[in-house]
């Protein structure tokens, strides 16, 4: 899955959602009114949020956040690529 295959859904809040299942997680893409870059979040198999290693900018500090924000359509494909390594999907 290439960002260029992404599906985005509109929410009744305006904001554009794409959801790609990868292995036992999905992935969540999301534009916001106004905005030109993307954000993107992983979650498990119960919904929750999850953090992987390479991916999240600051993972296992303390104050690390589960959403990366400010994403280039080019950084999305990426981080796509590294969840299907990851996860042993490719």
């Amino acid at each position: 899955m290439r960002f260029q295959d992404l599906t985005f859904v509109e929410q009744d809040t305006g904001i554009k959602q794409a959801l790609v299942p990868i292995g036992n997680y999905k992935v969540s893409v999301i534009l916001e009114p106004g905005k030109t870059l993307y954000e993107l979040a992983i979650f498990d198999d119960l919904n929750n949020f999850i953090q992987f290693p390479g991916i999240h900018p600051a993972f296992g500090e303390k104050y690390s956040s589960d959403v990366i924000p400010y994403l280039s359509p080019e950084q999305v494909n990426g981080l796509l690529l590294k969840i299907k390594t990851i996860v042993g999907v490719i």
